[in-house]
């Protein structure tokens, strides 16, 4: 995989969307990569591992945005996708200013945009040969039995998620980019490293 920038939502929002992201019990069927825990998070950019050593660089392809304007992700649609790293996912409204800042780190860093799926969050990474039996869509499905997913009164198509625990509501239909970090993606997940975080306001 390499090295990624992932944009991220601030610890108490990540603590929310963790009750879906990183609630999910393990089967002991499933294979050992599927359901590893994982800070939410946006892919920015796919980056060559050797920028590791460009951090600085890096860090300076990032603008920042003013506190009282900060960049908010909005949830768009749940989505049953056909690849480990997009298993199922939140896709996130397009709006003029996240598709800005994709093209202009892109522009910056003098490399062509590869995300695929931009902009999304995943919600779970599960392996193919359990997705060939059907858990891709069982997690989507159980997700919508449990109301985990909902539908705003105001905007009937776009999604919320209720991230309360223990019976709770705690709806979140979206989160203010907190930091972008860099993130080296090598072997198993829960073994990812974050090498660098960069304020965003």
């Amino acid at each position: 995989m390499g090295l990624s920038l992932w944009l991220v939502p601030s610890p108490l929002e990540a603590k929310k969307l963790g009750f879906v992201i990183n609630s999910q019990r393990k089967d002991p069927s499933l294979s050992v990569a599927s359901y590893p825990k994982f800070y939410p998070h946006i892919t920015l950019a796919s980056l060559p591992q050797s920028l590791e050593t460009e951090l600085d660089k890096i860090a300076g392809s990032i603008p920042t945005f003013d506190a009282h304007a900060p960049l908010r992700c909005y949830f768009d649609q749940v989505k049953i996708g056909d690849h480990y790293f997009r298993s199922v996912y939140v896709a996130i409204k397009p709006t003029r200013e996240i598709l800005s800042l994709y093209e202009e780190v892109h522009q910056r860093l003098g490399l062509e945009p590869r995300c695929p799926a931009f902009p999304h969050m995943s919600l779970c990474y599960i392996d193919d040969a359990d997705a060939i039996n059907g858990e891709r869509d069982r997690f989507y499905d159980e997700l919508r039995t449990s109301a985990v997913i909902g539908f705003k009164t105001e905007e009937p198509e776009a999604v919320q998620l209720n991230c309360g625990s223990e019976g709770t509501n705690n709806w979140v239909d979206n989160f203010k980019a907190h930091e972008v970090w860099a993130v080296r993606c090598e072997g198993p997940v829960e073994s990812w490293e974050v090498l660098h975080k960069i304020p965003l306001n």
